[in-house]
């Protein structure tokens, strides 16, 4: 045959020999295809095999609250503990049980002091806390190791919050069986009523699906299975492609060849994606319920469970608080399914149709600690744990603590801030660390007025100018030779600095003539702390502020002793902490420990604490510091209603940008930064804005903790100075309020 231009060559009747060509063409193709299906079905078995391996629901990082706190010279929290023995449904006399210190020693052969008069005893955790007629708490024992004797103790930790692959998540794992029935029907009616008969992907939900998508011109629907929703999940993206649709349809129908649909079913309602709560992923059917109902998932009713089977399309778009008419007609949808497929009787539909959606609950303390969480998270990083599978913090955050400092910020920010006469445009700012002195424990962390505004953590990120807050830094190396009451000349003087002078000034431009320290450091004098910075010289105080816990670059020159020297509020709660431990010096930190999933101990904070300062020099300062809250800079603290034993320090920058108060008693350190982001001055002091605010934080948490002095060491000496015997050593001190109770070196006075 002959082809000519005309002929179509598929045209020609094919001979055998051009039949074996395209034949053997053919056949490298087929053995690609074969391949390829063998590869690509291996590749995807090993995905399976592998979460198998891990299981569906990998464990998070849990982050927890300490609980409720038990300390010694501490009330008994009995209001909080009352509380949690009504939820956990606990009993009297079986789980728990108040008596005479005799009942005790008979419940578990613990021998009380003679201060207990009467006594507690908590059967999980075992606790026997004995304490007196007005609740003071006088000691703590636990039964770890045989019975001992602790300071403090907290029971019944709570969880703050959860984290998934660094995002923070709500997720609650709860087995198939609690959970209701309606909602298993809800879901299935809506997403999936051939769940039960298809082998992981429904031919008759492809037909519907691509039946929609053509009329609707686009990719509107999936028609994906539960099983498919569920390999989604966790093995592919949300990308709507031909091959990412073909490799979920795969790995579902391998998936359900290993797995039964009980199993499929109850791990889809534990790791659905139900919307958010904050910055909180909500994550599963249990989690939903709390976040949407404030309930258990086991309590839900058919419109609830109607309600959440609706958001599993798109939390989104059928949220009931952002999206409530869209919310409503998808949850009365879902009803209509259920009623269609015989799950409930048209009455059952009509009465839930009736039930108004929920409103938005408050997530209560399950979100109010972001910025603490985010800084024991920065610690936990630090230890570098093997955390794979999951992991438990347990952190020092005092939930009754914390409430009291965020009340306070709340109530206070305002006010200070309707006091500044040129305000900036964004609003001003804060940052609060609290600290339990004798442990170093962080019970409380606030990093900004509104981590939903801005996640910068002030607290532990913010260099800030220190200003006046370092002076007792300056003066703590001079008592080795000096004491409260040497003379200081409050008068001009220039500091000649290599080739550079300095001429300080005070803040009320008035000079005093010749003042003892005490008084200098209580007021808060500039040129006084100069005279004394340079008498003891620049590299001494660089390496106080080293061991106290500032951090480099510290500047090595003369401003240096105003506070010329910029640092985070974390750290000079670092250093201040080393003063409040009468030189004692002992790290930081929120964790307490970490457990694995199982309960094992995979990290325990041990305690560190080494002399760094003198006790006995320190103890002078401290007592110097004492005198502010009398006589000094933070007298308006006693017109707020603060009676303890404090020792403190204000802080004020020459430009009114930087305002702090640093205060502590034997038990409780606060320090309090305010102002604003941009540097705007904001025209107050620490007095006036950082005092108030440390006060409305104080006021509350004195009323718990008994009121001591310090346990001053050895050594030292407790003088109480009338304002006559001041007076004639410093005579132009006509203004001087005493007597003045001081601190001497028994070697020195």
């Amino acid at each position: 045959m002959t082809l000519t231009k005309d002929t179509a060559l598929f045209k020609v009747k094919p001979t055998m020999h051009s039949r074996r060509i395209w034949l053997y063409a053919l056949i490298p193709i087929a053995i690609g295809l074969i391949v390829s299906g063998f590869v690509l079905s291996a590749s995807l078995q090993a995905k399976i095999s592998r979460r198998l391996e891990k299981g569906w629901v990998i464990p998070p990082l849990e982050v927890y609250s300490q609980g409720i706190a038990l300390a010694e010279n501490r009330r008994l929290p009995l209001t909080a503990l009352q509380s949690e023995w009504a939820r956990l449904r606990y009993q009297i006399d079986r789980d728990f049980a108040f008596g005479s210190p005799e009942f005790c020693n008979r419940k578990t052969s613990v021998r009380l002091g003679p201060g207990s008069t009467e006594c507690l005893w908590i059967r999980e955790p075992s606790v026997v806390v004995g304490f007196d007629e007005q609740k003071w708490i006088q000691e703590i024992w636990t039964e770890e190791n045989g019975w001992n004797q602790r300071a403090a103790q907290a029971v019944y930790p709570k969880l703050i919050t959860q984290f998934f692959d660094g995002h923070p998540i709500l997720q609650e794992s709860t087995p198939l069986g609690k959970t209701p029935l309606y909602c298993l029907q809800a879901v299935t009616a809506i997403e999936d009523r051939d769940f039960l008969s298809h082998p992981g992907v429904s031919v008759t939900g492809i037909a519907r699906a691509i039946y929609r998508n053509v009329r609707a011109g686009r990719w509107a629907e999936g028609g994906s299975t539960i099983t498919q929703q569920l390999v989604k999940n966790f093995f592919l993206t949300s990308r709507k492609t031909i091959r990412r649709k073909l490799e979920e349809q795969a790995l579902a129908v391998l998936l359900e060849s290993q797995l039964d649909k009980d199993k499929i079913f109850e791990m889809y309602l534990n790791v659905i994606y139900m919307g958010q709560a904050g910055p909180y992923q909500v994550r599963g059917f249990a989690s939903a319920s709390r976040s949407y109902f404030n309930k258990n998932v086991s309590n839900l009713s058919l419109p609830e469970c109607a309600l959440l089977a609706a958001v599993v399309n798109s939390p989104g778009r059928y949220s009931p608080f952002t999206s409530p008419e869209a919310a409503l007609q998808r949850r009365n949808l879902v009803l209509a399914k259920m009623t269609e497929e015989g799950m409930i009787s048209k009455s059952d539909e009509l009465e839930a149709v009736k039930e108004p959606l929920p409103q938005l609950v408050d997530r209560g303390q399950l979100t109010s600690a972001p910025y603490f969480v985010k800084g024991a998270l920065r610690e936990f990083e630090s230890l570098e744990l093997d955390t794979e599978y999951g992991a438990r913090l347990y952190t020092a955050l005092d939930p009754y603590v914390h409430q009291k400092v965020s009340e306070a910020v709340e109530a206070m920010l305002p006010q200070i801030e309707s006091r500044i006469k040129k305000p900036a445009k964004d609003p001003l700012q804060v940052a609060v660390l609290v600290v339990d002195v004798m442990t170093a424990e962080v019970l409380s962390l606030i990093g900004g007025r509104s981590y939903r505004s801005t996640q910068f953590n002030r607290a532990l990120d913010a260099r800030r100018q220190v200003g006046s807050i370092i002076k007792p830094f300056v003066y703590l190396g001079a008592m080795a030779s000096d004491t409260p009451m040497t003379p200081v000349l409050d008068e001009p003087f220039t500091w000649e600095f290599g080739k550079r002078k300095w001429s300080p000034k005070n803040y009320d431009k008035k000079f005093r003539g010749s003042v003892p320290y005490f008084f200098a450091l209580a007021n808060s004098i500039n040129v006084p702390a100069a005279r004394v910075g340079q008498k003891i010289g620049l590299d001494s105080i660089h390496d106080t502020l080293i061991k106290a816990g500032f951090k480099e670059p510290i500047p090595v020159f003369p401003a240096l002793t105003l506070g010329a020297l910029e640092a985070t509020p974390s750290d000079v709660t670092q250093a201040a902490l080393t003063l409040a431990r009468l030189g004692e010096s002992e790290r930081l930190h929120s964790l307490r420990e970490v457990r694995g999933v199982s309960g094992e101990s995979l990290y325990r904070y041990i305690p560190t604490s080494e002399p760094t300062f003198s006790a006995i020099q320190t103890s002078v300062l401290v007592g110097m510091m004492k005198q502010s809250f009398e006589l000094g800079t933070a007298q308006g603290a006693r017109f707020m209603g603060i009676d303890g034993a404090f020792a403190g320090k204000t802080g004020t920058t020459s430009d009114s940008k930087d305002n702090w108060f640093m205060g502590f008693d034997q038990r409780l350190l606060v320090v309090v930064w305010v102002g604003y982001d941009d540097n705007t001055p904001t025209g107050l002091t620490g007095a006036s804005a950082a005092l108030p605010l440390w006060s409305a934080i104080v006021r509350p948490l004195q009323d718990e903790i008994r009121p001591t002095d310090f346990n001053w060491p050895a050594g030292v000496e407790l003088k109480r100075l009338s304002r006559y015997s001041i007076l004639q050593e410093f005579p132009d001190l006509d203004k001087i309020e005493g007597p003045a109770e001081l601190i001497f070196s028994r070697q020195s006075y």
